[in-house]
């Protein structure tokens, strides 16, 4: 039987109507198409009985791909399964890229550890303390985990405020019962300070401790500098002594009113948060980036990251605080630890401080140069 012949427009192709109905009728049209070849089997591959043993030293192969990223992420698998866990938490509970949370991670725990670690590489002694600055706009929730991870810290202060108290208590009562008592006066050794003049940060780096500024905005902090000073160059006094405190190199305080002080060995680190079109303004005057203010920071800009809606966010359980709480305390209670790099590590450092060191002699940008050779300091 002949095929049905189906009808045509005037362009030589058959109409869209008569396709349909002959789909409907199981008639195939005129212009068939040739029949689809079979698919061909694929041959069956038979397995040998047994396979060769693997070889006992894995194959090298290069990991550090900027390929193998999707985006650039900070790592934070060589922190402990716990403090982990406590980092994703913080994130998704606050909605604020993991950046944050691990820098304010590891500003708390440098506080707590304070100058009783400390890293010896030749010819330097480094303690964990750095200047940190979030950038980010607000909606970025910089504030959030700078006063949750740092909690533990205001905890412990506010446990060593009231020991001072009841310890001065007692102090006043021996001395009002007894004008000859040349007992110690009690100190109150604070770790954490905000909004302060340089003379009360000095008075605490006097003690020896390590202490952290936390300024919730950065700008303040910095447009405050030589606020409290009554000489006409306060800015450049106190930008002199930050510079020193970085580099942790001693410095003495002459006043015509008070006692000379020495400040041996200083350790403070400072935490804070900037919105991106104020960190030009802010760190880019001429007096910070020449005098290397702006190269001691270490900027943390994350990528934006997927908006996580607060339904379906992780919640900050008790049994968590307690956990960092603990973890943080135990770091105040060490004892004196000094840690050396291992000969891998002086290997693949000295080539990386090498290079930055030819990098920023060749860089013409003073500036530019100063930021690459700084880096070899935030590395430690």
């Amino acid at each position: 039987m002949d095929d049905p012949i189906m009808s045509f427009e005037g362009n030589g192709q058959p109409d869209v109507l008569s396709i349909i109905n002959s789909e409907a009728a199981k008639v195939e049209p005129v212009n068939k198409l040739p029949p689809t070849p079979p698919v061909a089997q694929a041959p069956v591959l038979e397995l040998p009985e047994s396979l060769p043993s693997p070889p006992d030293q894995p194959k090298e192969t290069s990991h550090l791909k900027a390929s193998t990223f999707a985006e650039p992420v900070l790592p934070i698998d060589w922190f402990s399964e716990p403090v982990q866990e406590y980092i994703r938490t913080v994130s998704e509970y606050y909605g604020c890229p993991l950046e944050y949370v691990v820098v304010n991670s590891l500003f708390t725990a440098g506080i707590a550890a304070g100058k009783k670690a400390q890293l010896v590489t030749n010819p330097y002694t480094n303690y964990p303390c750095d200047f940190f600055c979030m950038v980010g706009k607000p909606s970025r929730n910089k504030t959030g985990p700078l006063k949750e991870v740092t909690r533990p810290l205001r905890e412990y202060d506010k446990a060593n405020f009231a020991k001072y108290l009841e310890e001065k208590a007692a102090y006043d009562q021996c001395k009002h019962e007894d004008k000859s008592y040349s007992g110690e006066q009690p100190v109150f050794h604070q770790r954490i300070v905000g909004d302060s003049s340089p003379e009360s940060r000095n008075a605490l780096l006097a003690q020896g401790d390590m202490i952290g500024v936390v300024a919730d905005e950065l700008k303040s902090f910095i447009d405050s500098l030589g606020r409290y000073s009554k000489g006409g160059n306060g800015v450049g006094a106190e930008l002199s002594q930050l510079l020193s405190i970085w580099s942790n190199v001693g410095f003495a305080i002459n006043r015509k009113s008070e006692e000379t002080k020495l400040i041996d060995d200083p350790a403070m680190c400072i935490n804070g948060g900037i919105q991106p079109e104020l960190l030009g303004k802010t760190f880019g005057t001429d007096a910070l980036m020449d005098s290397g203010f702006t190269q001691r920071f270490l900027f943390v800009y994350p990528d934006k990251g997927p908006f996580i809606k607060r339904c379906d966010r992780k919640f900050m359980t008790p049994e968590m605080r307690t956990s960092w709480t603990g973890i943080i305390g135990r770091l105040f209670d060490m004892q004196p630890l000094t840690l050396q790099l291992s000969h891998e590590a002086i290997h693949l450092y000295s080539n990386y401080a090498d290079t930055n060191d030819m990098r920023a002699d060749a860089e013409e940008d003073c500036y530019i140069g100063g930021m690459i050779q700084k880096m070899n300091i935030h590395t430690l």
